[in-house]
């Protein structure tokens, strides 16, 4: 089932991919794509997370991860 959210949840789920897509660890990644970010994004929202900066470190620990990998 997929989830609904309201539009105030939508638009900081947006900024949070937004913050995400403009840092340098994002630039750098060539194993993640902005559509892998979002639907990481989308992820952790569905499983719950409503802490928006939370879900942003996870993600760029995520990219970290990825960056790593790719070395």
């Amino acid at each position: 089932m997929i989830p609904a959210y309201d539009t105030s949840t939508l638009a900081r789920l947006r900024q949070t991919l937004d913050d995400v897509l403009a840092d340098p660890r994002f630039r750098r990644s060539q194993s993640m794509s902005a559509l892998d970010v979002a639907q990481y994004i989308l992820s952790e929202a569905a499983q719950g997370e409503r802490d928006f900066d939370r879900i942003k470190i996870s993600a760029l620990i995520a990219l970290d991860i990825s960056l790593r990998e790719a070395a």
